[in-house]
């Protein structure tokens, strides 16, 4: 997505981007998350 925001801003489809952020952001955020915890807990982080 970084791609098509720099070099193909008048392309964009926001509703695309809005779903990004609404909908797969959050999710991701939550994973990762979970990842970090999981590290933290086995002594990795």
């Amino acid at each position: 997505m970084r791609n098509r925001v720099i070099h193909a801003y008048f392309d964009i489809n926001l509703d695309r981007v809005w779903d990004t952020v609404t909908i797969d952001l959050p999710s991701l955020v939550n994973i990762l998350s979970n990842i970090l915890s999981r590290e933290k807990d086995d002594g990795l982080g």
